[in-house]
This record gives C-alpha cells, structure tokens and sequence, in this order.
C-alpha cells in the first residue's frame, strides 16, 4: 500500500471508529431493548471493519490509526444536543446513524473508484449497505 493509500485508508478508519464510538454511544440512550441490541451489533460490525482495515495497513508496513477522527466529540455532543431537543430520541438516534452511515458508505464507495486498492475498501461495502439499509428501515419503523 503506497504512503498516500495508508493516508487515505487512516482516514477511513478513523472515521469508522468514531462511527462505531456514536453507535456505542446512542446504543445506551435508546429506550427500546430490541434497537439497544441492533445499534450493539452495528457497533461490532464496524469494530470489525476498522480491525481489518488496521490489519491491511499493519501488514504494508505503514502505522494504523487506531482512534477515531478530532470532529467526533463534537460530533457526539451534537447528537446529545439534537436528542435533548427530540420529543422521540429513539427515532432520533436512528436518524442521525443513518446519516452517518450513508456518508460513511459514500466515502467507502468513492475510495473503491478511485483506488488501487479497491480490494482494501471493497470488501467492506457490503456490510456497510446493511447497516446502513438497517438504519434507514428502523428510521421508517420507529417514526410511525
């Protein structure tokens, strides 16, 4: 992997742990057991991911991130803020994960256009799409 690759997949990590630390996060306020459960699920899968990803740079001989990126405890106090102001938290974690999902997706998707190693990044959108597809289905579910 090429120095400007490792840069780019660091990002990515860093990113799908600070994603995984909001899961974790939203994963102890919501009310309903069944979603506790899914957003913990959600949280392990990309646990796995960053994991891989970590392994993929490891193993070129560059030095993996291992936190997530500066912008998530603003990112964490701004889901707390827009909890606070909901009159359903529940849907309001749900949305605000589907957000980030979708971007988190979109970045995955945009690094395996453009990448060498697409087989990296590849691997992982289709577990993104499902946890993302969860997301957007639970946003559906929980605001009726």
């Amino acid at each position: 992997m090429e120095r400007s690759a490792v840069r780019v997949v660091n990002g990515l990590i860093r990113r799908v742990i600070a994603d995984r630390d909001l899961y974790q996060h939203a994963s102890h306020g919501v009310r309903e057991p069944g979603l506790k459960a899914i957003l913990e699920e959600s949280a392990a899968s990309l646990t796995t991911i960053a994991a891989d990803l970590q392994r993929e740079v490891n193993a070129t001989g560059g030095r993996a991130a291992t936190a997530g990126s500066a912008f998530s405890g603003m990112r964490r106090t701004m889901m707390d803020a827009s909890v606070r102001l909901s009159h359903d938290p529940d849907v309001t974690y749900i949305r605000t994960l589907e957000q980030m999902e979708r971007r988190l997706l979109d970045a995955f998707l945009k690094l395996e256009a453009s990448s060498k190693d697409r087989a990296t990044v590849g691997r992982h959108i289709a577990r993104l799409r499902l946890l993302h597809l969860d997301m957007i289905h639970l946003g559906g579910a929980t605001g009726r």
